[in-house]
């Protein structure tokens, strides 16, 4: 179901609607209140992170903050999209941040000591809850308190589709709620639900044309990855979507339950090994250190099956518990 994950949503936050529709329906309202969406401007999110190597196509976006007379403030929006659990994003978000603003300074759009604010934003809709650290120290060891001034700080803000529970209810004519809610269908009769209820919150929109040809190009997309087969060419706007489906997303309902039932038993089965691995590591650390930190603990629940042999190497030799979780 998250194949098409990444694609989709880059697609629709390719527009301000959706961006808008993000920060006014799922971020905390002590922040949107704030934000003159009126002021949304779109940048580009083409920059290079050394640390990871990789090239970052992201959603980009900032906007004024609502404060009459004040300064011309900008807060960005990284929009990190992600349909698997990734125990290093808190990491990967401090050096995308950091990635970013070189970048700014880099192209002189901003001094050394006037760099706008960056709301990291992770927008996240796999099966399984999240269950990686939400900021930087969460992932750094305890340490004495006076040293906690020279800790990395940041954290991300995450929005679970699938598992949040703060989300608008469903049935909200928030044009992402109505998104996540065709995403989330969970049955044949959800889905043509889901579906009338996209095409009618369509029609109130200030901007109906512009959205409906934005969602209706999204909807066919999404339709065609999951092989749900319709006359696409005679689908122009969203209320001529719900009728072709009457007789097509029972079939593949039955199709799709089946497949995720066998890639949920392959998942399931290799979950259970790392956890497994865990467990067992942390009673071997146990036995040989003593009692473990609450912050140890937590990184074994989060870590992967890499990090879990590389640790259970280091055990054999380690003689203390930060040798067994610091490279030497």
């Amino acid at each position: 179901m998250s194949r098409t994950h990444d694609t989709g949503y880059k697609e629709l936050f390719s527009h301000p609607e959706f961006v808008e529709a993000l920060l006014d329906g799922f971020i905390p309202h002590q922040i949107s209140s704030l934000l003159d969406y009126s002021s949304l401007q779109s940048h580009p999110g083409h920059y290079i992170t050394p640390l990871f190597d990789e090239k970052i196509e992201d959603a980009v976006w900032s906007l004024r903050f609502r404060e009459p007379g004040g300064p011309r403030l900008y807060l960005y929006i990284l929009l990190e999209f992600q349909s698997t659990v990734d125990a290093t994003m808190a990491l990967r978000m401090l050096h995308y941040s950091a990635s970013f603003y070189h970048q700014l300074l880099k192209e002189k759009k901003f001094s050394n000591h006037n760099l706008p604010a960056v709301f990291p934003v992770v927008l996240y809709n796999g099966e399984r809850g999240w269950t990686a650290a939400r900021d930087m120290q969460a992932m750094v060891q305890p340490v004495p308190e006076f040293l906690h001034y020279y800790q990395p700080r940041q954290g991300y803000y995450l929005l679970d589709v699938r598992h949040s529970p703060d989300q608008p209810q469903p049935g909200n004519d928030n044009l992402l709620q109505l998104v996540f809610n065709v995403e989330n269908a969970m049955t044949a009769e959800d889905m043509q639900r889901v579906a009338v209820q996209l095409a009618e919150g369509v029609r109130s929109h200030k901007d109906r044309e512009r959205v409906d040809r934005i969602l209706t190009r999204w909807f066919k997309r999404y339709l065609h990855a999951h092989r749900i087969t319709i006359d696409f060419t005679a689908a122009n706007r969203l209320q001529e979507i719900p009728p072709m489906l009457s007789d097509r997303v029972d079939t593949w309902f039955e199709q799709w339950k089946r497949e995720g039932l066998e890639e949920g038993r392959e998942e399931g089965r290799a979950e259970g090994q790392v956890k497994g691995q865990a467990k067992t590591l942390g009673k071997q650390l146990q036995l040989k250190f003593g009692q473990l930190p609450d912050a140890i603990s937590q990184k074994l629940q989060q870590a992967s099956e890499a990090e879990l042999d590389l640790w259970t190497e280091r055990i054999l030799f380690a003689e203390s518990l930060d040798a067994v979780f610091t490279a030497g």
